[in-house]
């Protein structure tokens, strides 16, 4: 019996998994489900907008059921806020349709705003995600020191060509330090430098001048800080001459001959200790491509020598000596320049370009150094006598492209372009300002960082004259492989005082 009882079940068995793996023929319906599709193609780009006005985003919204009817938009905005997991960001619908046009009032920093698309017939939903910068208006361009017998001032100039991103409108701001700060700075001006570090909330402007320093906002131009709120110690001598943000992430400050660092990225604790001990007097420059390990490249003019800190707010030391190994021949030491600094400027290949002159006779000398590596003996680079220039002695401004084998120099009238790797010679690149102008500055465009500007950057020069009675800037083209400028001027503007400084004031990416 028990052997038919499990033939019995064998075979039941059998016919219940027959029965399973016959097809199913019953009475179901199938459906194909489809979700909208939203469309960014050349509209997926980051909007700028200043406070106070409309943000406009229109992006085409494809279903293949071909029902929009049963489409339900909605947006929302809310701040953006790098590597948060918060779950208490602030989130508010500001739109119900597909085309956005809503007033932002919000105050100056970064956004998204968000689109939710939802199938009203089976809730199927996407999104899609778009940058938003609130902005005074001032994210990119040029900023510009100029100076009257009453004092200097600030403008800012964004162009089509230094800043040609989707949202950003050409535009000349005057006179923006006195605007903010309730008055000019000092007549004495020397310097105008962004500070910038992407991913940080680094972004400030610093203006120095005699026994003036100032922090402006990035963002804003507010006014951050002052003169003596800039130093950790009471009573510190206030003669700022040059101040840098390098490569390697520290800022570094030339003030009064001596050198003064900080490490952090918060205005609260961006403050200069005291000056790194030493026997020394710095030249007014700063080599801007310069690695951690070196802590800040300079160079001493009292005995004629590059010098660096120990640590980095440690007394002040030399280079090591010069290697003697025939694979690694050097140029020359760096502890034994013996000449007077003209300038000091980044260059190609991430090397540095040190201008000099002889401490007596007419010699003109191109010094590359390599700072962007720790001293291993063998940082020379390469030596150039420019003695035989057609007017280096007339030389005043000095500028190192960074996408190749040339620099520029300037008289007061003339820009030169200098072959220094290949012929060694120079010939003129422009030569065409009019009567009675005479050359005060020249800047190649270098925005620091130069996110969103790469297919700008190095290729604009910009030259300020003066008359006797009014400061002009001109904007020129540049190809910075030859050095050769463009004949007419993209852009001009007038009214300054006399122009001291300038330079590219630019966005950078993260942390607004």
């Amino acid at each position: 019996m028990k052997f038919h009882l499990q033939h019995i079940l064998l075979a039941g068995g059998l016919l219940i998994l027959a029965a399973a793996c016959k097809k199913d023929k019953g009475n179901y319906s199938y459906h194909d489900y489809f979700a909208p599709v939203v469309d960014t193609a050349g509209i997926g780009g980051p909007r700028y907008i200043e406070p106070k006005s409309y943000l406009v985003i229109e992006p085409p919204v494809s279903y293949a059921s071909g029902d929009t009817g049963v489409l339900r938009y909605q947006w929302i905005f809310y701040p953006y806020i790098t590597g948060s997991g918060s779950n208490n960001i602030p989130v508010r619908t500001i739109g119900s349709s597909r085309q956005l046009n809503a007033l932002i009032e919000d105050k100056v920093g970064e956004y998204r705003a968000e689109l939710i698309v939802t199938d009203t017939s089976n809730q199927m939903k996407v999104n899609m995600i778009f940058p938003v910068v609130v902005s005074a208006g001032i994210e990119y361009g040029f900023v510009v020191l100029h100076s009257k017998d009453d004092g200097s001032d600030v403008d800012f100039i964004t162009t089509g060509n230094n800043a040609p991103i989707a949202g950003i409108v050409p535009r000349h701001i005057r006179n923006m330090y006195s605007e903010v700060a309730g008055g000019k700075f000092t007549k004495d001006a020397r310097f105008i430098v962004q500070d910038r570090r992407t991913g940080a909330n680094q972004n400030w402007l610093l203006i120095g001048g005699a026994a003036h320093l100032s922090r402006m906002s990035g963002r804003d131009f507010s006014l951050m800080r002052q003169d003596a709120a800039f130093f950790r110690r009471p009573n510190e001598v206030i003669d700022p001459q040059a101040q840098i943000l390098m490569t390697n992430g520290y800022n570094a400050l030339i003030n009064h001959g001596k050198l003064q660092m900080y490490s952090t990225t918060y205005d609260e604790d961006a403050l200069f200790g005291e000056p790194n001990d030493g026997d020394y007097e710095l030249a007014p420059y700063l080599s801007f491509n310069t690695t951690y390990a070196l802590f800040a490249a300079v160079y001493d003019e009292k005995y004629g020598k590059f010098i660096r800190p120990s640590v980095l707010y440690g007394p002040m030391g030399d280079f090591k000596p010069p290697s003697v190994n025939p694979a690694t021949p050097q140029a020359f030491d760096l502890r034994n320049i013996g000449k007077t600094m003209l300038y000091m400027d980044a260059a190609f290949n991430g090397h540095t370009h040190a201008f000099f002159k002889d401490r007596s006779g007419d010699g003109r000398w191109l010094y590359v150094v390599n700072f962007n590596k720790a001293d291993d003996s063998a940082m020379a680079v390469m030596k150039k006598d420019m003695s035989a220039l057609p007017e280096i002695g007339n030389a005043l401004f000095f500028q190192a492209s960074e996408q190749g084998y040339i620099d520029l120099y300037a008289t007061d009238r003339k820009i030169y372009a200098y072959d220094y790797q290949g012929t060694n010679t120079a010939s003129v690149v422009y030569d065409g300002l009019p009567a009675g102008e005479t050359i005060t500055k020249m800047k190649i465009y270098k925005p620091r960082p130069a996110d969103n500007l790469s297919a700008v950057t190095g290729r604009l020069l910009y030259v300020a004259t003066w008359n006797g009675t009014e400061g002009k800037l001109y904007e020129f083209s540049l190809n910075p492989l030859s050095g050769q400028v463009g004949t007419t001027p993209l852009n001009t503007y007038t009214g300054f005082g006399k122009i001291v400084d300038m330079n590219a004031k630019a966005r950078g990416a993260g942390t607004y």
